[in-house]
């Protein structure tokens, strides 16, 4: 029998963590080593959907006393034009270097001149936000012709030949285009220099972390990235960058060079996502967090007895591995405990919280696909449709050779796993009857059900195999086929992309 009132007290101090920062769930669990990973001085991206702990993982540099950490949140830019946003973002980081002086060396002569060097940096800075993107710029020049004579002084022998000028004058007048990015480029050593001496004149390292990164418009994302990855050539400076992996693009490549960051060459990647291709590794992780909680909080429970069946099993899947959304759901769920509404956690009960909690992942949908959000409405509609309306399940696969085949129906897929509305739950297996080719297997999100008992519904969940340890009833899957859906019209529609960064 669940104690209710320990049962409130975990419950009490998750929503005070939820409530009390979206950044922040819970203390962090680091059972892949990521900390000390991140705290390398290199240029790190950290991959992980919305909720995965990115935000979190970034703040654990806070406790590094010798690291200098200047944090940018980037949504608050989202709607900044390039290049203004690299306006924005550096003088916030130099606002934010001038508040390193004040506290840590408010009366040294050398930060002194530093704040000093900064606040006019700033000031440059800002008059360049309201100067047009480009604009153009006349210059005019005069030429000045010369020509000489002289006239002998015949009545007196004495006096000099004296000299008169003659001169034409033509103007040439030139326009010329005027970049606000070419003003960003000039001033790009001095840029640097400043990094470099605030850095020595506080004795330390400078990190600056780019948190949701995915708002920046994926247009200029690699431009943008090459801005600030220069910065860290020659410098004290790394940058850490939080993102959701396909909505991301870092590299691009034109005819003459490539801009932006290379993975594994210029910036590493640290990729949080617990994906459903490793359930018991999932369950594991869940429950670890489920346990540092009752124990952070006090709380004397026994996380079995919340549960009943496949309870445990239908949340870890229905949070599609995403720490935040598993919280999420098991707060509504232990709180019908409390009130007495259930006994215990089963698997129509998470089925019904994921449908209850499907709004709010649409408005989370909307806010993280922006332009692209129609697009990947059509997909998401197409492929329920197929597969949960029509095929009366909730898992289908997609041949590895469609998805080289049509890279826009691919990504697709891919950002809709990032939106945590599909969920990969195999990415290398066969179909039954074997036909010779290989496939990735995908979940439909749980939230996606019209109830939390449909009918004549085949569920299958990953990593469930027979007595044989064989996946026959994964393999069997419906097959969604991409060259289909890429003639359902899709071609009207402004489709993404392909980006380079993807698996």
């Amino acid at each position: 029998m669940v104690n209710k009132k320990e049962l409130e007290k975990l419950i009490n101090y998750i929503e005070q963590k939820l409530r009390a920062s979206q950044t922040e769930v819970l203390d962090f669990v680091d059972n892949r080593n990521f900390k000390e990973r991140l705290k390398n001085h290199q240029n790190h991206v950290i991959f992980g959907r919305r909720g995965a702990g990115k935000s979190s993982l970034l703040s654990s540099l806070k406790q590094e006393p010798e690291l200098l950490r200047i944090k940018i949140d980037l949504e608050n830019y989202k709607e900044i034009s390039f290049p203004n946003i690299i306006i924005h973002v550096l003088i916030e980081c130099l606002e934010q270097l001038c508040t390193q002086f004040n506290k840590k060396a408010p009366f040294n002569l050398i930060a002194f001149i530093n704040k000093r060097k900064i606040i006019k940096v700033k000031k440059a800075l800002a008059l360049q936000l309201y100067e047009p993107d480009e604009t153009e710029e006349s210059q005019r020049r005069k030429n000045f012709s010369e020509k000489e004579s002289s006239a002998g002084a015949k009545a007196n022998q004495l006096t000099a030949d004296r000299k008169t000028k003659h001169g034409s004058e033509n103007e040439i007048s030139r326009v010329y285009p005027v970049k606000k990015i070419d003003f960003l480029k000039k001033e790009f050593p001095n840029y640097k220099k400043i990094i470099s001496e605030a850095s020595e004149a506080l004795d330390a390292k400078i990190s600056i972390s780019l948190d949701d990164f995915y708002f920046v418009p994926k247009s200029v994302q690699a431009d943008f990235i090459d801005y600030f990855h220069r910065l860290t050539k020659g410098t004290n400076l790394r940058l850490k960058v939080a993102t959701i992996k396909h909505r991301t693009k870092l590299y691009k490549q034109t005819s003459e060079t490539y801009i932006g960051t290379e993975l594994g060459h210029d910036i590493f990647d640290i990729d949080m996502d617990y994906t459903l291709d490793k359930f018991t590794d999932l369950k594991n992780f869940m429950r670890e967090l489920l346990g540092n909680a009752c124990r952070s909080s006090n709380a004397n429970i026994d996380i079995d007895d919340l549960f009943s069946g496949e309870g445990f099993s239908q949340l870890c899947m229905a949070s599609g591995g995403v720490p935040r959304d598993f919280l999420l759901l098991f707060v509504n769920l232990a709180s019908k405990i409390t009130r007495g509404e259930i006994q215990s956690i089963g698997k129509v009960n998470v089925n019904e919280a994921a449908i209850e909690n499907h709004s709010s992942k649409l408005a989370s949908f909307g806010t993280d696909s922006a332009e692209e959000k129609e697009t990947l409405e059509q997909y998401l509609r197409i492929i329920k449709e197929q597969i949960y309306t029509q095929k009366r399940t909730n898992v289908f696969l997609v041949a590895k050779a469609d998805l080289n085949e049509f890279p826009h129906e691919r990504q697709a897929i891919r950002e809709l796993v990032d939106l945590r509305l599909l969920h990969l739950i195999d990415t290398n297996t066969s179909c039954a009857p074997s036909d010779g080719r290989r496939y990735e297997a995908y979940m439909l999100d749980i939230g996606l059900y019209d109830n939390a008992r449909p009918r004549n519904f085949s569920q299958i969940e990953p990593g469930a195999t027979d007595k044989r340890s064989r996946k026959d009833e994964l393999r069997a899957s419906p097959k969604l086929e991409l060259q289909q859906i890429n003639k359902l019209n899709l071609s009207m529609l402004e489709v993404t992309d392909e980006l380079p960064i993807s698996s």
